[in-house]
Parts: C-alpha cells; sequence; structure tokens
C-alpha cells in the first residue's frame, strides 16, 4: 500500500479557498506547507536503553526501547510496532526482534550465544514509518541488478536508510574462569590478507561553508574536519592561500579535529586552497568554487536574539523566505525585501527559539534553496535532574541487601528502566548516549556523535563554539525542506504499523525444466579457483556429473535469473487470491484477500513466538473445485510448480552502516574509580584493559568452528524468493550464488567474487589440479548429491568468508587479494528428511516474548560455598511509582564485595528526558 504525497495534493489539503490562495505570494504558500507537514506526518525517533556498557559470549542483553514523535517529544501514539536487530561486528544479523508498543516503549533480550565471536556488536532500531524517511540507493553494481526477478525488487534490494537508531557497545570472550572476567576480545578468523599502506597517509579533509555556498562579493565563513584515513580526528594547522599563492588565512583545529575560518570580499575568479603538514608530508586541498549569484548566510547570537546576515544578490531580485524549524516543527517565519539588497540582518528573539537543533532554510518562490544552517539552542531547560536516587553506599558486601530511593521531581508519574550493575567490569566507550543526548542531538545529526554528553556538560564559550562546529560540518538534514514544501515528489510507502500484517506480491511463475529452452548450456557445480560455471555438453540429462565438461573459467558465462527466466517472466494480467494460513500448534487462522495491482497487504493473526505461515495464491476466476483440487496437487512436492510466484515484500534495512573510528574504539579518557575503604573489593577483576586477539589482516586457513554465518537451508531459500533471486522455486544449480547475493549484495565490486560449494566440509574431486592443498576432496554418487540438491534433506548452511559488508567500499577491497564465499551444505542428521513444500512455507516470527530478569533472593543466608557472578544485578524495563512519585526497589549483592553503578533513564508524560547515573568522578 502507498501514499502518495505531491506537491497539488499538499496544496490542495493546505488551501481550499481558491480566492484566499490567489493573495497569498508563494513565499507563504511554501512556508505554511512546510509548517503543516511537520505537524501532520511527523517522524519517529527511537532509543534504546541497555543494563550495561558492556558484555561477554554468553550473556544477556536486556534492554527497553523507547519511541517519540519528532513533533511533540513524547511517546509516539502514531506506530504500535517496532524493530531491533542484534548485529554482529561484521555486520551481519544475529536476530530481528518485533515488539509490541502499547504505549511507545517496548523491552526485550537478546542472548549473546557461545557460537558468537567477540567484537563490538551493533543494536538496531525502528519503526516501519521511519523507513518513510531518508532513504536513497546503496551503492552496487549494476550488472547485479539482473539477478533478481525485475528491477523493481533490486530497487527494493538496494535501500538504505540515512538515520536509524545505532548503539555500539564491546562484547568479549566467554570467561574461562567463572567469576573472573579478562577483557579479551577475539575477532572472527580471518583469511584475507591486507597489505599495509605505505609511504604518504591518506588524510580527509573536507569544508563547509556557512549556509552552503562562497558567495563572490561576501564575506564567508568556512568550517573544515580533518581525519585520518580511518576517521580519527587530527590536529592541524592551515593556511588559506589563494591564486596569487598569497595566504589569506591562517587557522587550527579548535575541537575534534574540527575549525573555522573567514574569506573576505571573494572574487568569482578565486581558486582557494588549503595548505597543512601532516607526519613530514606536505598537501594541498581545493576548496569549492566560489559562486557569482547566490546568498551567503551567517548567523551568531546577539544577547538575546539570533542574528542572520544574509548577503548577495541574483539577476532576478526575488523576494526571499527565511524560516526556522526544530523537529520539523515550524518555529518562525520571515520574508526578506525583493529590492537588490546586498546585506540585510533579520533578527529572532532566542527565546523564542525550543532547546534542541534548529534548521534555518533561506528560499525563494520557487522553493529553491539558498542557504540553509543547524544551530543549537540550549535554554537549560533540561539541566535540572527530574529524577534522584538515593541509599547508595559505597561497598557492599557479599549477598548485601541493596535498597534504592527514587524520588521524580515535578512529575508523579515517568516512563522509567532501571538498571544496576557491579561496577568493576564497567567498560567506558565513545558511544555513551543517553536518552537527553540522544533527542536533543545525535538523533538530528548524520552518522556518529562520540561522547556526546560532553557537549552538554558546561556552557562555556569552549563548548559552545565546539557545539556549533559540529552543526556546520552536518551537510545531512533529518527534516527536508523541500520535501516538506511539496516540492520533491514523495511516495509514503509504509504506514504507521497498528497492527500485525503481511505485506507481498504476487508474479508470474513458470515450470523451468518443461518451458526454459538453455540452448548448449550446462550448470557445472563450483569447483575450487573458478566461478560459478555453464558449459556446453552433449546431453544434459545423459551425463553423470563428473563427466561434464569443464571449461576455462574466464571463458565461461555466469546466468542470471534474468538469463534463465528472463523470456519468460511477465506481469500480471489479472487480479489473484492469495491465502495466508497461521499455524501454532493446534491453532490455525486462515486469511484471504484479493490482490490490487499484484499487491496483498492484510492483517495478520496477532501471533507471539514462533508459527508457521503458508502463503499460495489462485485464479480468481477459477471454480473453487478447481482451486481445491490445485491446492492439493503437489502440495508437499517442493519440486511441483505454483500456481503464481507469492512473496512477502521485505521492508527490513539489509545493509549495516561502517563504524566512525570512535564507535569500536578503546576510549582514551578513564574515569577512575571511586575510591572505598576496602582495597580487595576488585579482587581478581581487570578494569578498563581491553586486549584485542586475532586482528584482521593475518592470512589463516579456513577455521570451521567460526563461520560467519549459520542459516537455515529453507530460511535462506525464502530470504533468496523474498528478495526476488529464485522466482519462488528451488533451483540448486543457481541456489549459492542466490544465497551469497542475499547475504552479501556484490561486495560493492563490479564483477563476481569468488564462490564455493562445500559439502558436510568437503570439495568434490573434479581434477586435483583445481583443489587447493589444505582442502579434503571427496567422490559422490547421483543418489547422494541429489540430496544436495533438495530442500527436504538439507539442514543448514555454514557460510565462511572474508568479507565484511560493515566494510564496503574499504580500501583493503581494492587490492589484488578479493574476498571469498563458502557455502558448506550440511544434511539432516542420520539421513533425515524435513517437510518440504511447492508453495511458500515460512517458520516466521510473531511478537518476541521477553522472560523477566532473574533477582535471587537472600533474604535467607546462603550457603558458605554458594557463589554468584552476576554483573548485572538487577534490571526493571519500568518502575513503578507511587502517587508521590516515589518507588523503592530491593536487590541482593552477588557473592562479592561490590561498588555498584546505578542508572536510570526515561521520559515523562510531556517528552522531557528523564537520565540519572552514578557520578563516580565525585569525591
Amino acid at each position: 500500500m502507498y501514499i502518495k504525497i505531491l506537491s497539488s495534493f499538499l496544496s490542495i489539503t493546505l488551501f481550499c479557498n481558491k480566492g484566499h490562495t490567489q493573495t497569498i505570494s508563494k513565499i507563504d504558500t511554501l512556508a505554511t506547507r512546510v509548517e503543516r507537514f511537520g505537524t501532520g506526518l511527523p517522524q519517529e525517533k527511537a532509543y534504546l536503553h541497555i543494563d550495561n556498557t558492556c558484555y561477554f559470549v554468553g550473556d544477556t542483553i536486556w534492554y527497553k526501547a523507547y519511541v517519540t514523535r519528532s513533533d511533540k517529544g513524547w511517546l509516539t501514539d502514531l506506530s504500535k510496532i517496532m524493530y531491533v536487530e542484534l548485529l554482529t561486528p561484521d555486520g551481519y544479523l544475529v536476530e530481528r526482534q518485533q515488539l509490541k508498543m502499547e504505549d511507545g516503549t517496548a523491552h526485550g533480550a537478546f542472548t549473546l550465544t557461545d557460537s558468537l565471536y567477540a567484537g563490538y556488536y551493533e543494536l538496531r532500531a525502528y519503526t516501519r514509518w521511519m523507513l518513510n524517511f531518508g532513504r536513497h540507493e546503496h551503492p552496487h553494481s549494476k550488472y547485479t541488478e539482473d539477478m533478481f526477478y525485475n528491477k523493481q525488487m533490486a530497487k527494493d534490494f538496494f535501500r538504505d536508510y540515512d538515520k536509524l537508531y545505532s548503539r555500539v557497545f564491546p562484547v568479549f570472550d566467554h570467561p574461562k574462569e567463572s567469576g573472573r572476567y579478562p577483557k579479551d576480545m577475539t575477532l572472527r578468523p580471518m583469511r584475507r590478507y591486507y597489505k599495509a599502506r605505505k609511504g604518504k597517509p591518506e588524510i580527509d579533509l573536507r569544508f563547509y561553508p556557512e549556509g552552503g555556498h562562497l558567495i563572490e562579493g561576501t564575506d564567508g565563513h568556512v568550517a573544515f574536519e580533518i581525519n585520518d584515513e580511518e576517521g580519527k580526528h587530527l590536529e592541524a594547522e592551515l593556511s588559506i592561500i589563494d591564486n596569487d599563492g598569497k595566504e589569506v588565512a591562517q587557522t587550527r583545529t579548535l575541537n575534534r579535529g574540527r575549525g573555522v575560518f573567514t574569506l573576505t570580499d571573494m572574487k568569482p575568479d578565486d581558486k582557494y586552497k588549503a595548505r597543512l603538514h601532516y607526519q613530514d608530508y606536505d598537501y594541498e586541498v581545493k576548496l569549492p568554487e566560489v559562486e557569482k549569484e547566490g546568498y551567503a548566510l551567517h548567523v551568531e547570537r546577539k544577547d538575546s536574539v539570533l542574528r542572520m546576515i544574509i548577503q548577495g544578490t541574483t539577476e532576478s531580485k526575488e523576494e526571499l523566505g527565511i524560516q526556522i524549524q526544530c523537529n520539523g516543527v515550524s518555529k518562525a517565519f520571515r520574508k526578506l525585501s525583493p529590492a537588490d539588497m546586498r546585506k540585510d540582518t533579520v533578527d529572532i528573539f532566542w527565546a523564542s527559539l525550543p532547546t534542541g537543533v534548529n534548521q534555518i532554510t533561506v528560499f525563494n518562490g520557487e522553493g529553491r534553496i539558498y542557504a540553509d544552517r543547524l544551530f543549537f539552542v540550549n535554554h537549560h531547560d533540561y539541566d535540572q535532574p527530574l529524577i534522584n536516587i538515593e541509599g547508595i553506599k559505597q561497598e557492599y558486601t557479599p549477598f548485601e541487601l541493596i535498597e534504592l530511593r527514587m524520588k521524580l521531581f515535578r512529575h508523579h508519574d515517568a516512563d522509567v528502566s532501571l538498571a544496576v550493575r557491579d561496577h568493576a567490569t564497567d567498560e567506558t566507550t565513545y558511544d555513551n548516549g543517553t536518552m537527553l543526548t540522544e533527542m536533543l542531538l545525535a538523533s538530528e545529526i548524520k552518522g556518529f556523535v562520540e561522547n556526546p554528553g560532553w557537549y552538554f556538560e558546561a556552557d562555556d564559550s569552549l563548548h559552545r563554539h565546539a557545539l556549533d562546529l559540529l552543526m556546520m560540518v552536518q551537510g545531512w538534514r533529518r527534516h527536508d525542506w523541500r520535501m516538506m514544501a511539496g516540492l520533491e515528489h514523495t511516495q509514503f510507502e509504509f504506514l504507521p504499523e497498528k497492527i500485525q500484517t503481511l505485506s507481498g506480491s504476487v508474479h508470474q511463475t513458470y515450470s523451468l525444466l518443461e518451458e526454459t529452452d538453455y540452448g548448449d548450456f550446462v550448470y557445472i557445480p563450483l569447483i575450487a579457483d573458478t566461478t560459478p560455471i555453464y558449459t556446453t555438453a552433449p546431453d544434459y540429462r545423459k551425463q553423470s556429473i563428473m563427466e561434464k565438461k569443464v571449461v576455462d573459467p574466464a571463458m565461461a558465462k555466469v546466468l542470471t535469473l534474468q538469463d534463465l527466466y528472463g523470456p519468460l517472466i511477465k506481469k500480471m494480467k489479472k487480479e489473484v487470491n492469495v491465502s495466508a494460513s497461521f499455524i501454532q500448534d493446534r491453532d490455525i487462522v486462515d486469511v484471504f484477500q484479493t490482490t490490487q495491482k499484484g499487491k496483498f497487504y492484510m492483517p495478520s493473526a496477532v501471533v507471539n513466538d514462533n508459527y508457521i505461515l503458508f502463503l499460495s495464491a489462485s485464479d480468481s476466476t477459477k471454480s473453487e473445485k478447481y482451486k481445491r483440487r490445485i491446492k492439493r496437487k503437489g502440495f508437499m512436492d517442493e519440486q511441483a510448480y505454483p500456481e503464481f510466484y507469492v512473496k512477502l515484500d521485505p521492508f527490513f534495512p539489509v545493509f549495516p552502516k561502517p563504524y566512525s573510528y570512535y564507535q569500536d574504539a578503546t576510549f582514551e579518557d578513564k574515569i577512575p574509580l571511586q575510591d572505598t575503604s576496602s582495597t580487595d573489593a576488585f579482587t581478581g577483576r581487570e578494569l578498563n584493559t581491553v586486549t584485542v586477539r586475532s586482528k584482521r589482516g593475518g592470512l589463516r586457513k579456513l577455521d570451521p568452528s567460526k563461520p560467519a554465518l549459520v542459516v537455515d537451508a529453507y530460511e535462506a531459500f525464502n530470504l533468496a524468493a523474498d528478495y526476488g533471486l529464485n522466482g519462488g522455486m528451488h533451483d540448486w544449480r543457481t541456489f549459492s550464488r542466490q544465497v551469497a547475493t542475499a547475504f552479501f549484495g556484490d561486495m560493492g565490486m563490479d564483477r563476481h567474487f569468488y564462490l564455493q560449494e562445500r559439502y558436510d566440509g568437503k570439495v568434490l574431486d573434479f581434477k586435483p589440479e583445481h583443489r587447493r592443498q589444505s582442502e579434503v576432496s571427496m567422490s559422490m554418487s547421483n543418489v547422494q548429491m541429489g540430496k544436495y540438491r533438495r530442500l527436504r534433506h538439507l539442514n543448514k548452511l555454514y557460510i565462511y568468508t572474508d568479507y565484511v559488508p560493515r566494510e564496503q567500499g574499504s580500501w583493503k577491497y581494492s587490492q589484488t587479494h578479493q574476498p571469498d564465499v563458502v557455502i558448506d551444505y550440511r544434511l539432516l542428521p542420520n539421513d533425515g528428511v524435513r517437510p518440504s513444500y511447492r508453495d511458500r512455507r515460512y517458520a516466521a516470527k510473531g511478537f518476541s516474548l521477553c522472560t523477566e530478569f532473574y533477582s535471587p533472593d537472600y533474604s535467607k543466608k546462603p550457603l558458605p560455598d554458594a557463589k554468584d557472578y552476576r554483573r548485572t544485578l538487577y534490571w526493571t524495563p519500568k518502575v513503578i511509582f507511587d502517587d508521590k512519585g516515589e518507588a523503592v526497589i530491593h536487590l541482593y549483592n552477588n557473592s562479592k564485595k561490590t561498588v555498584i553503578a546505578v542508572e536510570a533513564e526515561g521520559i515523562t508524560p510531556d517528552g522531557k528526558p528523564v537520565v540519572w547515573k552514578t557520578d563516580f568522578k565525585a569525591p
């Protein structure tokens, strides 16, 4: 289902009186559209409060999710369902949870199973409504699009997003000894070898003219940011040189690799460049071109007003508008005279603007944006805490009762989650944002803001200037002014989810063996050092697998889905009936719907936990007797061809974002532990020391104990089918390529990557010269090989690769050693079989059910040899306050002397963030 919002639609909805519309200028019209959009179609923001600062393999991650409305700040009443994902350090999905939100909040837990490996993991959270905003196309090679059923499915697969909530945290190796937590981090073993770069180091120096452009005849304020090739901020001095080699400005970085300088009375022919010296090397970087027409914007605070200085001109001498919005809601609007102005000043009372990131846009009546700028307003209305926690002792003895007294200020109610943990194993990271910093700052800024709380520690000139530099170097806007003004075609693909739904599409299917003519092409299974190939053979059906002709891989043709099925792919000529059956235990619920333009969007049965889903479609013009006969015929035969290709349309984000340097870096400024009266409280504990083992870069043999992914074969088939990579039918000849594309895309390369199949750990022995020395080969009968070609016999796919999706585009992949993918097919044990079907069958998940956090009761003294090694001592997703806004929490310590860390986060009914943390810097 789609909601199309066009310029004409907005015009009609905003202005119903034609006579009145004619008296309003274009500037007023655009400003009003933006104002109505911000309040009528607000965005949503997510935040996760987690129970600990770091984890060990085998731990459980407890979290509370909060989703707010951008326009008002309070908990959302739009979406009722949200999604939380756990991703590995490499960017592979571990688990996705669907959560029911009654009041804008939800909670859950992820288990870090022993099959996982250490590293910096990511939690990603979003609602379906959030996926309408900030969408763009993920970089990919054009040839990859031919691997999909049609171009729309390829477009959907390569859909990416500018901003989703993300939280990164360290996960360390499973402790070898109970109660001891050395922070060892053994990364996933890799087979690649990256050649270290030598010579002159790469730097990334970028310039951000205030307002967006350098304009002739104006004074331009230019912010800059300089990082090394890994994204680490650099300290440097810059000289700005003009055409004649004259130094016109000199500056240096002020905070986090950022700084600012001014160019005066710029000429259109001026070509500026920056010079700097770094690590014994000299660098020159060009500045943006000076433009002959346009407007420059400078913003400064003057006492009680925000002063906006607009300089420049255009030939048309047109009327301009200036609009300020915060969280997508218009806060101020002014018009500038169309006279020939070279400079104009607009003042807005500072007190009239809300605390948070504000956005200025300078535009004309045609909707052209001449300048825009982010700036931060702080009225200190969030400085005073809204909650206090008392009763915390300096140290607790083993199994001691801990009593915490909580009190809300200025509110008698708030939605608050609480974590109490053993502080000895806390790990300070740069990803240490809170509900306050996320809602006021980080959610409005593209990418990652390291240690965001620093910006709020003081309101002196240093912190204010650093915060303004952060605003100036942001080229991304959460709230797209042109879209809000109705100047760009905007398609809202997703509605705010209120109930569980199934959305998908139906396409024409075909019988591959009966209808497709391959000519002389025959598939040859993958062998070492080749790509999947098709080659010529006299008679495909009469040859055994060992007799097929092997050709030079360089001369082989890799057939895509378009090559195989392209001539048969046709658009649906009529609507069909879609049937969905939900099966859980002995309960069965059937839902039916007729497609609209080949799509279906139907409410599903409200399901918790795991269930089975069957999807099929039938010709709506046929009799019921015919439909029943077709449905029964071949129902449990995976080789039978369904009447139609039915698929769910995945809306989940596919691609992980690369980490910034600071997301997986050890925090440099460690916070010391609070002094205690006992010196043996931390006996046997290692504090703030991270040891990273098995760094990427060493060339090793394939490690069968640590695959990148282990997936159910049937689920892998369903994923490939839903993405549009197999037409809804299992085809063993292209299955490996489908799986590799589904999980890795095209790796950002313009050619096929190396792909190998294995069968229970072994490679088929075609010719000895095609095998690597370390590989164990095998021969196989046609009967045995046939089992690996059927879903009914397949159990798991063990996938090994030295590719890291999170690092797509990295310099590492431009080297000669290209990444490999090995897919190891594992049969069901004991020659077992599982049911497989002609129609689509899913092992699906409904709402995730979260067990209650276990908090032991030691009111009766435990036995002397009792051991309790809990690191998180207490977790509750919702503290219950009485009518006075007070709560008392009781819990018990673990079996060691302990200093506790207490952390409460939440939000008030009117949208004020609630944050309280133990301050270990206090004496």
